[in-house]
């Protein structure tokens, strides 16, 4: 669900803004996405997420087409960002010496943006409610937002923490994001005819690893075994690796933190060593 802003750089002999000036009128920090969406900072591509460092939550997509500015807001999310997202279509507006816009389809004016922040806080909301409907239900055991770091595993547990309220939702984004942690994804490789996963994790770095290993958003499938990856190469199958670490520390609905030592590293590779 996200919300879609249009901006139409009008003017015939004034030179149009690209992605880069963009950004330096907001003063927010940027980054680029990596094929399993985290977020590669001070980088610019075709699609763009700006964001406010202090207040992390989803991002604000920024792409351009043509020379129309286009903006896109993941919902649900934090009130701040929302607001955010308002602001900086004011921002470019008025660098542009214009008063309307073009949102979801129909042109608007910037005199309006306060109405149209209180109707994507509702559908935030509405958001969140459909999210905790279908968490109840027995086929749904968690459901993946993107952040504008990584992606959030939510579950019951998030669900219970956040209560239908974007004040904590706010929160819970800032404080998950803000973690001073490796957030670990495979690499895929064909081995003898079949596709692996392997996860590369070191010693003594806290890393966010998947209880149940996946590729995000099934991107690629029929990947038959999971590995991991740990000093000098050496690996050993995901099972092993995950039933096996002693210390694991909740993260989110699919996710646990492990710190290893290398003790514990060389212990694991002692008794799971495999060759691939």
């Amino acid at each position: 669900m996200s919300v879609s802003v249009r901006i139409k750089q009008k003017s015939l002999f004034k030179r149009k803004l690209n992605i880069e000036e963009i950004i330096k009128l907001t003063n927010l920090s940027y980054g680029v996405c990596d094929e399993n969406y985290r977020i590669i900072q001070n980088e610019i591509a075709k699609h763009t997420l700006i964001y406010d460092k202090n207040k992390l939550a989803r991002g604000i997509d920024i792409s351009l087409d043509g020379t129309d500015i286009i903006l896109l807001l993941s919902l649900p999310t934090a009130p701040s960002e929302i607001r955010k997202f308002y602001e900086v279509i004011e921002i470019i507006c008025n660098e542009l010496n214009i008063q309307d816009y073009i949102r979801e389809e129909e042109k608007v004016s910037i005199k309006d943006n306060e109405k149209f922040i209180k109707y994507d806080e509702e559908g935030s909301i509405a958001g969140l409610e459909d999210l905790e409907e279908k968490i109840g239900q027995d086929e749904y055991k968690r459901f993946e937002i993107f952040g504008v770091y990584n992606p959030i595993s939510i579950g019951i547990n998030e669900i219970k923490e956040i209560n239908n309220n974007l004040y904590n939702l706010e929160e819970y984004l800032n404080r998950i994001q803000s973690l001073d942690v490796y957030y670990a994804t495979p690499r895929v490789y064909r081995v003898k005819e079949k596709l692996i996963g392997i996860y590369a994790i070191g010693a003594n770095i806290p890393s966010v690893v998947p209880t149940e290993p996946y590729i995000v958003l099934n991107q690629i499938k029929g990947i038959e075994e999971w590995y991991v990856m740990m000093k000098e190469g050496k690996t050993i199958k995901y099972v092993d690796f995950i039933n096996n670490v002693e210390n694991k520390e909740y993260y989110d609905a699919n996710h646990v933190i492990v710190t290893l030592s290398e003790k514990e590293v060389d212990g694991l590779l002692d008794k799971y060593l495999i060759v691939i």
